[in-house]
């Protein structure tokens, strides 16, 4: 079995089981240290999934060392010059203020 913890809780008394290791309260000592050899497990072949290069960023955000790829709608914006560290994009209605903008916003109008 593989460490799955999609099927964990984010309530720690929900968690009750690591691949199929009953940790519930009053379980034999030998359970938790299985599921904590499990886990352990888990995290290591995460760790080998995870790119070496660092082409990655979390669900919270972060930088990129490459080129984001993208499966669907949706793009980004890159900047060869340094000097343009923005990058919003501001939809505005001709004639409305001009939002406050840094270096490297762009403004469409229409």
């Amino acid at each position: 079995m593989t460490v799955n913890v999609t099927d964990w809780s984010e309530t720690p008394a929900g968690n009750t089981t690591v691949d199929g290791i009953n940790i519930a309260e009053g379980c034999p000592a030998g359970n938790v240290n299985g599921a904590i050899r499990a886990v352990m497990a888990g995290v290591r072949t995460l760790r080998d999934d995870i790119p070496a290069t660092g082409d990655f960023v979390t669900r919270t955000g972060g930088v990129f060392n490459g080129n984001p790829i993208f499966n669907g709608r949706g793009g980004y914006l890159h900047f060869n010059d340094p000097g343009l560290t923005a990058g919003r994009i501001f939809v505005q209605p001709s004639g409305a203020a001009t939002p406050a903008m840094a270096n490297g916003d762009i403004l469409l109008e229409y």
